[in-house]
């Protein structure tokens, strides 16, 4: 067996997690940039400032990132002074906002530290970022060998988001557990993997526990223990996962028919620009479950669905049962199903579709 070593990303968490910042980023430098979205700058940064007033992390600059996760974004992000002469990089917000800080720490030789002020994916923890072409359309995975140094997860900050990004994040992270069961069916599985399929279970049973309350407490913009513990489970739970089950570059165990059903889609003109991520592959594993033959786990899981608003049928997601045919083979062929346990065909997922065009 070859030397491996594996270091899921630390975390604070809290409503006041970045009082922290100074105690942990010191271990990189001293100048920061701040790297994000607008908005999640702009929600961040009187504490950001605050955290480090006195200490000895300077932030050199708070810089927008642009508005996709694209190779051309972090090519200007880099050719900036600010950016080059900074010893670490704050990437602050949601997945892309992440995922290019993730492009431009990569390039750059620079380590990240991350802040992500919504709770709707894992990219904040994970060693993954999902590239995006210039119109929007899906281009790449790019992986990476280490994860964020730390990642601060402000529960207040959270708390006071738009709560569809956590109503998608919902879906986004109950999907990895289906996935990666299926994924990793029949297999030897090696230390590391094992931990990871086992560790998968919480990304569902927490939210199952706590998702509705914790979508309730969003709405009303409070940071409670039920948000805290849906915010874990969706930035933390579902990253560890994802560096557990797939040390190598390519998807492995983090993939399946639910994340393929939704860049299938994205290949439909507009749809990527007004659907939700989590949305889309929650309504996705409904799919993959069908097609899978666990029709009473779909039925449960349609029920938990139910009672958070994410999608039981397709019409919900504005799409007919012709659209789906016409994206049908680059569901099937993508690159999130390079490892399943089975080959997936088009008849197979069409009929599966079929059952919840309703």
């Amino acid at each position: 067996m070859e030397n491996y070593t594996i270091i899921p990303a630390p975390y604070t968490v809290g409503p006041e997690a970045y009082a922290k910042v100074p105690e942990y980023s010191r271990l990189y430098g001293t100048r920061a940039v701040v790297i994000g979205g607008k908005k999640a700058m702009a929600a961040a940064r009187e504490k950001l400032e605050r955290a480090v007033a006195g200490s000895e992390i300077e932030i050199v600059d708070f810089v927008w990132y642009g508005t996709e996760c694209t190779r051309a974004a972090a090519a200007r992000l880099e050719a900036l002074d600010s950016v080059r002469q900074a010893d670490m990089i704050f990437a602050v917000g949601g997945g892309k906002a992440v995922d290019t800080c993730k492009l431009v720490s990569l390039d750059l030789k620079k380590p990240y530290l991350s802040f992500p002020t919504i709770a709707s994916n894992c990219a904040a923890s994970s060693a993954l970022s999902i590239v995006y072409n210039e119109d929007g359309s899906f281009s790449e995975f790019v992986f990476f060998l280490e994860c964020a140094k730390h990642v601060f997860i402000d529960t207040d900050i959270i708390a006071r988001a738009p709560y569809r990004y956590m109503w998608a994040g919902i879906g986004d992270t109950y999907a990895k557990f289906y996935e990666v069961k299926i994924s990793s069916q029949g297999e030897d599985l090696e230390h590391f993997k094992a931990l990871g399929v086992n560790l998968s279970r919480m990304c569902m049973e927490t939210l199952v526990r706590y998702g509705a309350q914790a979508l309730s407490d969003n709405k009303a913009g409070r940071a409670t223990y039920e948000l805290e513990q849906a915010v874990l489970a969706i930035i933390i739970t579902t990253g560890w996962v994802s560096m557990l089950v797939s040390r190598e570059y390519s998807i492995d165990y983090n993939g399946g028919l639910g994340h393929a059903f939704y860049y299938g889609l994205c290949t439909l003109p507009g749809f990527e620009e007004n659907h939700l991520h989590g949305v889309v592959v929650g309504f996705g594993v409904l799919v993959m479950l069908l097609v899978d033959g666990q029709d009473d786990e779909c039925r449960r899981l349609m029920e938990f669905n139910r009672t958070v608003g994410l999608p039981t049928s397709l019409s919900e997601l504005e799409v007919t049962l012709e659209q789906v045919r016409q994206c049908a083979e680059a569901v099937v062929t993508g690159e999130d199903m390079e490892h399943y346990p089975y080959k997936v065909t088009v008849d197979m997922l069409m009929d599966a579709v079929a059952k919840l065009d309703v």
